[in-house]
């Protein structure tokens, strides 16, 4: 007898882990700032030390030694340490082919305690450099999560997309640009874009428009953070007709001008 389940391999194949960021951090009172409105998660395990996490409804969350922390996309945050803190950190993403983060729909912050904490792999992973060991990386990064979601009974079903809208969100990932329209987008969806808009708002629960911005925006703040580009020089790779408008749309999206944003640390 044979058993055969295709729909779990299908609903599982579009998922990715994304790491953006991974490191260890020993901060002091200086580790201070908001981060508003993100479009990757945050994972911290606490080493030593404690700071705060201060959500947008005021309630605060102490991040103390021995936990993993997430701090899902979407929620904005005030993070604060009076003394001293040691963690590690990821910057991630778990998505489908609409690269949205699928811990969006986490309510709120939570956390885990595991009797393996895989604190001390971390540590020694941030010396590994072969293609094999970062392997290992993501499976324990995955586990992590995996621990959370079952620990708060998270629902992160991915959504099907149409055809149509898979096309578009991958022509757009790469063609982030805001000058893309939604007749170029539709044409290379083969697709009318009343179509394009009417299945765009159905799937995904936003129109062509924002999320061509949400895409460049990320894009944006990635390379604010990992290049020496001006913010004219990223304002003009993206397509913005000035950089004024650019830091406008930024600061609408991040709670803070470009500049200001590549000034501050986020761990």
């Amino acid at each position: 007898m044979v058993h055969i389940n295709s729909s779990l391999c299908q609903s599982l194949n579009p998922i990715r882990l994304l790491l953006f960021y991974y490191g260890r951090a020993q901060i002091d009172s200086t580790w201070k700032g908001k981060v508003y409105n993100p479009v990757y998660s945050r994972l911290f395990y606490i080493v030593s030390g404690k700071a705060t996490i201060k959500l947008s409804d005021n309630r605060e969350i102490m991040l103390t030694p021995g936990n993993w922390y997430l701090l899902p996309a979407g929620c904005s945050f005030e993070y604060a340490c009076d003394d001293q803190m040691d963690h590690v950190y990821f910057h991630l993403k778990l998505c489908g082919v609409d690269g949205i983060d699928l811990f969006r729909k986490c309510p709120a912050p939570c956390f885990v305690t595991l009797k393996d904490n895989k604190a001390d792999f971390f540590i020694k992973g941030l010396t590994f450099n072969t293609f094999a060991e970062g392997l290992k990386v993501r499976k324990e990064a995955y586990s992590i999560l995996l621990s959370i979601i079952e620990e708060h009974n998270l629902d992160l079903k991915s959504k099907n997309l149409s055809p149509c809208v898979t096309r578009a969100v991958q022509y757009i990932k790469y063609n982030p640009t805001v000058q893309l329209t939604s007749q170029q987008i539709a044409e290379h969806a083969f697709v009318s874009v009343s179509t394009l808009t009417k299945h765009f708002k159905s799937e995904l629960s936003i129109s062509v428009h924002n999320y061509i911005y949400d895409q460049v925006l990320f894009e944006a703040e990635q390379l604010l953070i990992k290049s020496d580009l001006s913010v004219l020089e990223i304002s003009e790779k993206f397509g913005f007709c000035d950089q004024f408008y650019f830091s406008r749309r930024f600061r609408e999206k991040f709670g803070m001008s470009p500049r200001e944003y590549r000034k501050t640390i986020i761990l």
